[in-house]
């Protein structure tokens, strides 16, 4: 079996050249990929939904003490892509995450029944956010969302 050599020695001369193969593959070693984001990094995104349930949808005055929003749909937007790139449910304090984040910009977001327009359709409530290098989490706090009883 033949070894790969890092320098060949040709027949007739006592000058050294480089073998292509070997110099593609360390440069692109040496070099690296650029990341952009999305998973397979070390960072969690986290945060909690609650929900404030009212009686009439407009009317803050109508509403009732915000509790865990259990089993709540929450997605997340890797970067500047269009469409959702991962979602999660909250569990049963309303509690979520997203594990593995790599540095870059980041879009979390939960659908809510919309305060101004009662009968309209749910309106999303977004929060953007960037990862730095090193960071190991990102904590979105409380995100409130709204129904109507």
């Amino acid at each position: 079996m033949k070894r790969m050599q890092f320098f060949q020695m040709t027949n007739y001369s006592m000058s050294w050249r480089l073998n292509p193969a070997v110099f593609a593959l360390a440069l692109i070693a040496l070099t690296g990929c650029s990341r952009t984001a999305g998973e397979g990094g070390t960072t969690t995104i986290q945060g909690s939904i609650e929900v404030e349930k009212r009686l009439v949808i407009v009317n803050p005055a109508s509403a009732q003490a915000p509790h865990p929003a259990a089993d709540q749909d929450v997605f997340i937007i890797y970067g500047d892509r269009i469409g959702p790139d991962d979602r999660v449910r909250t569990n049963y304090d309303g509690d979520f995450a997203f594990y593995g984040m790599r540095p870059g910009e980041y879009t979390v977001y939960v659908y809510s029944e919309d305060t101004l327009d009662a009968g309209g359709p749910d309106v999303p409530i977004l929060h953007r956010l960037t990862i730095e290098k090193g960071d190991d989490a990102v904590d979105l706090g409380v995100i409130r969302i709204y129904e109507e009883i």
